[in-house]
Order: structure tokens, then sequence, then C-alpha cells
């Protein structure tokens, strides 16, 4: 009984086909066709997103579509943190998780006990973003 408790538990952690995916091959350019979402992992830990709606990044978030940059983080797991800078002094919106399926593909999943929220593909012909954002802000 507590094994299979024990494996309800670690399975809801895991999210949605989430796996753990090496850091080094993870910069590159992330796009959703259908709604224009992007998010560029630049090597060296700094990230810019494109066209985030914030309810795909917050369980409770709105519809509105948002651009940020910040860093971002690896885990041992399997998804990195994305922090986005300050806006104004004041820090706006919070660590955000991207779930990682494979180097090819990373996705939002803000509620593990819900659907996932966007999925992003890696862009072939843009395998590594170039200059990363600055932090100025």
């Amino acid at each position: 009984m507590l094994l299979a408790a024990a494996a309800v538990l670690a399975s809801g952690c895991a999210g949605a086909g989430a796996v753990n995916v090496d850091p080094d091959r993870l910069p590159g350019v992330y796009r959703d066709d259908k709604t224009g979402a992007e998010i560029r992992l630049h090597p060296g830990g700094r990230f810019s997103a494109v066209g985030i709606a914030k309810s795909d990044a917050y369980q409770h978030g709105s519809a509105t579509r948002v651009d940020f940059n910040g860093t971002w983080d690896p885990t041992p797991s399997n998804f990195v943190y994305l922090q986005p800078d300050k806006i104004g002094g004041r820090q706006v919106l919070g660590d955000i998780q991207l779930w990682t399926a494979s180097p090819e593909k990373v996705f939002l999943h803000p509620d593990v006990d819900g659907p996932v929220t966007l999925e992003l593909v890696r862009n072939p012909g843009n395998g590594q973003p170039s200059d990363p954002p600055s932090a100025a802000g």
C-alpha cells in the first residue's frame, strides 16, 4: 500500500511527460506556432520570452500575453526555473517552471493535476539564440 502511494505521488510530481534533459542541450529557441509564444534559452543562463499568456505560466493567471526576460536555472529534476527580471524595481512575475519533454520540446504546466498549458518545440532553423537580453530593467 505504501509503495503504491509513493508511486502516485512520484507520478504527480513528474509533470505530463517530463524527462530529465542535460542542461547543455537546452539552449535554443522554442516556439508554439499556434499562439506565436516563444522562449529563448540562451547559453550562460539568460532567457527571453515573447507572447506568453500569464495563464500558461501561473495556475490563476490571466489570458494577457506578456514579454519578459530573466535567468534560467536547471534543476536535477525534469524542469528548469525561469526567474523573470524585476520590472521597475519590482518582482512582477515569480518563478516559472519550464518542464522538459526532450531537448526538442518544453512545456508549461503550472498545475500538476491539470493539463499542460503550453507546449513549445525547438525551432530547427535556430538551434542556439545569439545575443542574450540584458539584465537591466
